[in-house]
């Protein structure tokens, strides 16, 4: 599984600058990029992403360091006066999901045609659906949805048949 680590903090009082949908991009040497979707629907919210190894070890260091790297990185852009603006935030933490272990299915460079593979069906009783398997709707929960209904099509057609 690839890791994608969100981190949701509310900025209240304040839009610094910023048009709702925005985007954001931190770039740093090495690996410790970071995206915001800048007040989505005109909320008091700009969320962040991590991916990758460093949304593994953010997800090892936990969410009190997730939030201080947030935190510190906004402060880095817009100045220090933007913690009296920070409220609520958290952090997923898809890699401790027991039965995720990640937060989305990502074929390793050149072996996306593992994806036609694993939609065949076991012995014609085990079949597979989900995110990885949606097409262009891969990795995304509307995605996952399609694919579970069309296999869901499937097992009732061929339960039928019997």
């Amino acid at each position: 599984m690839g890791m994608l680590t969100k981190l949701p903090v509310e900025i209240s009082g304040t839009r610094l600058g910023l048009e709702p949908f925005d985007d954001l991009l931190i770039e740093r040497l090495a690996r410790h990029d970071i995206y915001f979707l800048c007040f989505p629907f005109d909320l008091d919210l700009m969320v962040g992403f991590v991916g990758g190894d460093f949304a593994w070890e953010m997800s090892a260091a936990g969410e009190a360091a997730g939030i201080d790297f947030v935190v510190d990185r906004l402060c880095g852009i817009f100045g220090g006066d933007i913690r009296k603006h920070v409220g609520r935030a958290m952090m997923t933490n898809w890699g401790a999901e027991r039965f995720v272990r990640g937060a989305y299915a990502a074929a390793r460079p050149g072996r996306w045609q593992a994806r036609a593979t694993l939609m065949q069906p076991v012995a014609e009783k085990i079949f597979f659906a989900g995110e990885h398997l949606a097409g262009p709707l891969m990795q995304t929960c509307g995605g996952a949805r399609l694919s579970g209904e069309a296999v869901a099509k499937e097992v009732v057609a061929q339960l039928a048949a019997k």
